[in-house]
């Protein structure tokens, strides 16, 4: 749930971000116009199309009769620890995009950054104690 979670914020913070870029204009022409926006974009597609399509695999991998639970539980862990740091490079990118506005609260990639960014920590708290 945490892989298919994060993913799923990952998605509204590039759908958000794309938008700004697409009606947000500098030296005369929309955010989206410039290179360095359109690469920060596709490189949050990327992630997030990788981790969705590996999340959807070990789905239904879980689902097939006869799977071993525990390859099923390492590629479960995998998929949460992947995801949620891509969303966090996504949402991250998603920030730089907003400018200073991506840390205002009336923006929901703010909202985003802080829940995404709280997944990371009690992951490594529980990698730690392992």
């Amino acid at each position: 749930m945490i892989a298919a979670r994060t993913i799923g914020a990952a998605e509204r913070a590039l759908d958000a971000a794309r938008d700004w870029a697409v009606k947000r204009e500098q030296f005369g022409a929309p955010l989206a116009s410039f290179q360095m926006i359109q690469a920060m974009l596709a490189d949050c597609a990327v992630d997030i199309a990788v981790n969705r399509a590996y999340t959807h695999q070990v789905a239904w991998e879980a689902d097939q009769p006869g799977t071993e639970r525990k390859t099923v539980h390492a590629k479960a862990s995998i998929a949460k620890l992947s995801a949620s740091e891509a969303s966090g490079r996504v949402v991250d990118r998603c920030v730089q995009i907003f400018g200073g506005r991506g840390y205002d609260r009336s923006y929901p990639v703010e909202r985003l950054y802080r829940e995404l960014r709280v997944d990371r920590i009690w992951r490594a708290r529980a990698r730690s104690s392992a």
